[in-house]
């Protein structure tokens, strides 16, 4: 007997901790709707309202694997565009990604995981 799966794929927005504040990228036709989830009630809500729309919202409490980094003169502005945070370290630029995908796209452009 064949077995077809009929479940509706939703879109996966990752929602990382970072310094005890929620961020997640992602655009809105309302940029104003979502700025900063400082406390856990206000991701709560945004969770639900994200699942109201059809979104899949996934917290990411470790954001190693979606870490990245690249030399502070190489070209990174591609790398802006999908990242959640960026930050300087020493000779390089540190990213985390908003996705995996996301990390095997910058590793193609010559950033590496970064190392603890």
């Amino acid at each position: 007997m064949l077995s077809f799966d009929i479940t509706e794929k939703r879109p996966c927005i990752n929602i990382f901790k970072l310094n005890k504040a929620y961020y997640f990228k992602h655009f809105f036709d309302d940029p104003e709707l979502f700025r900063e989830m400082a406390s856990a009630g206000a991701r709560n809500k945004v969770m639900k309202y994200l699942d109201r729309k059809g979104f899949d919202p996934n917290i990411i409490e470790d954001a190693a694997p979606f870490t990245v980094e690249i030399g502070e003169f190489q070209k990174y502005g591609e790398l802006l565009k999908n990242s959640i945070d960026s930050y300087p370290m020493l000779d390089k630029i540190v990213f985390v990604m908003k996705d995996l995908l996301c990390v095997e796209q910058a590793i193609v452009m010559g950033a590496t995981m970064r190392s603890k």
